[in-house]
């Protein structure tokens, strides 16, 4: 049974960069670092393809969801994208994986 799932879209209007989509886990699954595997399975895949950026946005509202960004590396970033919801950019090298 999946609890979790996340999506990486290549970005076209940034070189070797793509975009984390649609991270999220199901409330029962969630506290065993999942969100974490899931983020490690997406950086790892990226950087399989030769990427070395990932961005993401958010909003305020999801302070867990930010916060976990945030550990893992991602730093502010300016918008790069022109979705009306999000009031939070970010984005990681994914060199400080090597």
């Amino acid at each position: 049974m999946a609890v979790g799932c996340v999506v990486l879209r290549k970005l076209d209007s940034i070189p070797f960069a793509a975009e984390c989509k649609r991270l999220y886990v199901q409330p029962t699954a969630r506290g065993h670092g999942t969100a974490d595997k899931l983020m490690d399975a997406l950086e790892d895949f990226a950087l399989s393809k030769g990427l070395h950026w990932i961005y993401l946005d958010s909003y305020d509202d999801l302070k867990a969801a930010i916060s976990l960004y945030r550990k893992r590396g991602y730093l502010s970033c300016k918008r790069y994208n022109d979705n009306p919801q999000a009031t939070v950019f970010l984005r990681k090298n994914l060199g400080s994986r090597r």
